[in-house]
């Protein structure tokens, strides 16, 4: 072999092992940011809807999934009939709140599933649903 030859060898197989690296670090971070989501922090999409119950909110994602709203510091009824974005947690209601509030949620989810979410920050898409 040449000279030439060997240096064009040498130099594909460092792209090579430089290129597995690359995608293995990009699958590695891509797993890491979906666990963190997945420990509690939501972000969501959607039409947000008066409840059934007072001061009730939910809005459903482009999943299907419905999401009961609640907050003490997003005013979310300046926000009814607008397409929004939702941040916060997962929020677990005690066994009783659940057990009361089921069957208004049931009827806002359409049989879908749901899930309350504690919101902490609201972002408008849209001023209306479309």
């Amino acid at each position: 072999m040449s000279e030439k030859t060997i240096r064009f060898v040498i130099s594909t197989v460092v792209v090579l092992a430089f290129s597995l690296a690359l995608v293995a670090f990009a699958q590695e971070n891509k797993e890491s940011d979906h666990m963190k989501s997945d420990k509690g922090s939501v972000t969501v999409t959607g039409c947000l809807q008066k409840g059934n119950e007072s001061g009730g909110y939910y809005l459903t994602g482009a999943d299907g999934k419905t999401w009961e709203l609640s907050s003490k510091k997003v005013k979310l009824s300046e926000h009814v009939g607008h397409q929004v974005t939702a941040m916060g947690s997962a929020d677990h209601a005690s066994k009783a709140k659940e057990a009361k509030m089921a069957d208004d949620e049931k009827k806002e989810s359409s049989g879908n599933e749901y899930s309350d979410l504690h919101v902490t920050k609201l972002a408008m898409v849209s001023d209306s649903c479309k």
